[in-house]
C-alpha cells in the first residue's frame, strides 16, 4: 500500500509508541523530533525515541498452521 514515517517513543525493552505522523518521508519525522525538543510543554529529558519506518500492506490471509482445537474452545 504505502509507507510512513513516524516519530516514536521506545520502552524500556525497545518496543515503539507512534507518536507523531504519518508522514510520507523521513524529513517529515525528523522536523518532529525538533519541534519536541523546541516546545517546553514538551518533556524529552529520559525519554527515548526513534524513526519508524512503517510498511503498510494489505492482509493476505496467508498464515502458518493455527491450533483449530484452541480456537474453537474460545470462540465456544
Amino acid at each position: 500500500m504505502k509507507t510512513q514515517y513516524w516519530l516514536a517513543e521506545l520502552d524500556k525493552y525497545g518496543n515503539p509508541t507512534l507518536l507523531d505522523g504519518a508522514h510520507t518521508d523521513r524529513e517529515g519525522a525528523e522536523e518532529a523530533m525538533t519541534l519536541f525538543k523546541c516546545l517546553p510543554m514538551i518533556k524529552t529529558e529520559g525519554r527515548t525515541f526513534a524513526i519508524a519506518k512503517v510498511e503498510l500492506s494489505e492482509p493476505t490471509g496467508k498464515h502458518g498452521e493455527l491450533n483449530e482445537e484452541a480456537l474453537k474452545i474460545l470462540g465456544a
